[in-house]
């Protein structure tokens, strides 16, 4: 019998996201520049008798034949048409959900990932980019890692330099959560196309942390801030409140989440102190490079 063992699945932040068009089919191209950080989700794997999965979370809303974990088993089941040797699959929820940090596609990712090992199917990296694409726009990240400039739907991703070690601090209020959808739908069109992420991506091209703190700094770095933030008085006050701290929050992906990117562990310890006691909900991790189960 297979030997249980457990991975993790990584979070994402968006250091920089441009909507460029709507497409034909309903969805939108988009620019970003995604960074892995160190808050994760797990999954486990044990053998169990008979053939097939069973899909268990530590969150019960979040179990069930609909879950992106379980979507991946059945994925690689139709893949390789084979009868797979019985496993039992648990879900150990800590990412945040709907908060913009790809918790669902990094749990897609791992589950690609930990079910291509544990039933020795030998999938190649390509193959997997390529199922992960066919579950969500940000699974193919969530599988490579790092840091990376991604295109199209999010699927088109070009490995950039990996980032120096900075200390991410990730701030959200209490219970609020934002759909993707309805952010993508009310974004203020005139932005299309803005912010150029050029400024971003030569910083890290160049290993230029300034460059990189000066981009944070500027205000903009997020198409989907004109429908979140207006969309969202909690949101909005709760980013003005840190401000007037002197912290400079970044909206990650469709949010709810901010992040504050830093190399002083004080200020980063300072920055939490300072979330909770307005109210908000903080994470203290950092940049990772990428994923070795892949």
């Amino acid at each position: 019998m297979r030997s249980a063992f457990t991975i993790r699945a990584f979070a994402k932040i968006n250091l920089g996201l441009t909507v460029v068009a709507r497409r034909a089919d309903g969805f939108h191209d988009l620019e970003s520049v995604m960074q892995q950080v160190s808050l994760s989700d797990k999954l486990s794997f044990e053998p169990i008798s008979g053939t097939g999965w069973k899909f268990f979370c530590t969150d019960q809303q979040l179990s069930g034949t609909d879950n992106l974990v379980s979507r991946a088993a059945a994925l690689l089941e139709q893949e390789t048409g084979k009868t797979l040797t019985g496993v039992k699959i648990t879900l150990y929820k800590n990412i945040p959900v709907a908060a913009g940090l790809a918790g669902g596609s990094a749990d897609a990712a791992g589950a690609l990932a930990g079910l291509n090992k544990y039933w020795g199917l030998k999938l190649d990296k390509s193959t997997l980019l390529k199922l992960g694409a066919a579950l969500g726009s940000d699974v193919p990240f969530c599988l490579q890692g790092g840091t990376s400039l991604a295109r199209g739907r999010g699927e088109q991703l070009e490995k950039l330099p990996p980032l120096p070690f900075f200390w991410i601090v990730l701030a959200l209020p209490h219970n609020l959560k934002m759909s993707t959808a309805a952010a993508y739908k009310c974004f203020d069109t005139s932005y299309l196309g803005k912010p150029s992420l050029d400024p971003l991506v030569d910083a890290i091209r160049q290993g230029c942390k300034s460059g990189l703190q000066n981009w944070l700094a500027n205000g903009f770095t997020n198409t989907l801030e004109t429908a979140v933030l207006p969309g969202s008085g909690i949101l909005q006050n709760f980013k003005l409140k840190l401000q007037e701290l002197g912290f400079q929050p970044v909206l990650s992906g469709s949010g709810p989440t901010l992040f504050i990117l830093t190399e002083d562990y004080k200020l980063a310890r300072s920055a939490v102190r300072a979330i909770e006691q307005i109210g908000g909900i903080a994470y203290l991790c950092w940049t990772t490079t990428g994923n070795e189960e892949c």
